[in-house]
């Protein structure tokens, strides 16, 4: 790291904590903390997955069909699941950006 962590007292305290638990070898908490990071993205994205075909099967469009078609305004505006299923993808895109930055 090149700039000192600015941490509360609190954070401080439990960082250290953390790190006397991992008798200071910093180099097996931070792979631990980013291999964490890497299965609540798979998970994530995986629940995602799930919603995507129940949505893809309701409405007959693929996800990336219904979002094109959603961005363009071309659906009905006042249907709530397009507006879940516009937002599930977007995090979707999102989870998978920071997973490709983490393997």
């Amino acid at each position: 790291m090149d700039a000192p962590l600015s941490l509360s007292d609190n954070t401080n305290d439990r960082l250290n904590k953390l790190l006397s638990l991992y008798r200071n070898d910093m180099d097996k908490l931070v792979n631990e903390l980013i291999n964490y990071k890497i299965r609540e993205l798979r998970k994530g994205i995986r629940t995602i997955e799930r919603d995507f075909y129940s949505y893809e099967q309701k409405y007959e469009l693929s996800t990336t069909e219904f979002y094109s078609l959603f961005e363009d305004g071309k659906l009905d505006d006042t249907n709530n699941d397009y507006y879940i299923w516009s937002g599930e993808y977007e995090t979707y895109i999102e989870f998978k950006q920071e997973l490709n930055q983490l393997v």
